[in-house]
């Protein structure tokens, strides 16, 4: 019976293979959100309040969106 290949563990990457393994996984799951038009949701200094988003889209729309704490209401507050 041959011997099973040994999986590496998280921590036994060097710097450099882990950054490569983490680009590589990124990449794919960036390719399967673009696939189904999911955006991308971040903050940057156009959020003013906690409750302002940042949503990127994959046709390279972004909106400037605040939600509602009470029932996840968007608003969109301005198209970048």
């Amino acid at each position: 019976m041959p011997a099973k290949k040994r999986i590496k563990l998280i921590f036994e990457y060097s710097d450099v293979e882990l950054n490569a393994r983490l680009r590589e996984t990124l990449a794919k799951v960036l390719e399967k959100r673009a696939a189904l038009n999911l955006s991308i949701v971040y903050r940057n200094s156009l959020c003013r309040q906690p409750n302002q988003f940042i949503h990127e889209y994959p046709d390279g729309r972004k909106l400037l969106i605040q939600q509602d704490s009470k029932n996840s209401e968007e608003i969109i507050l301005l198209e970048i």
